[in-house]
């Protein structure tokens, strides 16, 4: 997937506003399923690989409860600047035996992350996989039941070896969005069984 491109989109269909599709339908923290008002925007920063952006967050506030949130488009994560793509390169990188700190030394022609910062995401998804880990192979199996997994010397050796082994092979029969990347379908496998990202 060219993330430029998938971040320019979504640069182009909010240059007019927020689309009324992007209105959120239910509460995450009165968990009502209330409707909600415009609460304004911000800017922030965001890298992907190739390239550095200045997006557009849109605001709306719960009428029920008056608790305000942001809606973040898929391609990034709360509290990061770096888009998926980052995180999931660093981890395949990674997951292949590249050491964080020259991982780091490649990704500063974009954006300087310290060795430190990728150690912490490695520690985060880390535990994200663990705690999705039986979800994901319950999802694998009843999705891809036909799935033949490799043996022996052919098998991966890691979970993320496995992880990325599984959404090479059957992420288009998963995805209804072609060009999505294995991090935002793992960011969506964890908001629908309620893990903490």
């Amino acid at each position: 997937m060219n993330w430029d491109t998938c971040v320019k989109s979504y640069l182009k269909i909010v240059e007019n506003g927020c689309p009324e599709e992007f209105r959120p339908t239910w509460c995450e923290h009165c968990e009502s399923e209330s409707s909600f008002h415009r609460h304004g925007s911000y800017t922030r920063s965001l890298y992907t690989l190739a390239e550095a952006f200045e997006i557009r967050i849109f605001r709306f506030k719960c009428t029920a409860c008056a608790t305000a949130c942001s809606i973040l488009p898929s391609f990034l994560k709360r509290n990061h600047t770096a888009a998926l793509d980052v995180h999931e390169c660093v981890m395949r990188m990674n997951t292949d035996g590249v050491a964080l700190r020259i991982i780091a030394e490649q990704l500063a022609s974009v954006q300087a992350f310290s060795e430190k910062t990728l150690w912490r995401w490695k520690q985060m998804w880390n535990h994200i996989l663990k705690r999705l880990e039986p979800v994901f192979w319950q999802t694998v199996l009843l999705r891809t039941p036909h799935l033949s997994l490799p043996r022996g010397k052919d098998a991966p050796v890691s979970t993320w070896g496995w992880f990325f082994w599984v959404w090479e092979a059957v992420h288009l029969y998963w995805s209804d969005k072609p060009g999505e990347c294995s991090f935002q379908w793992l960011v969506y496998l964890s908001q629908s069984v309620a893990v903490t990202v």
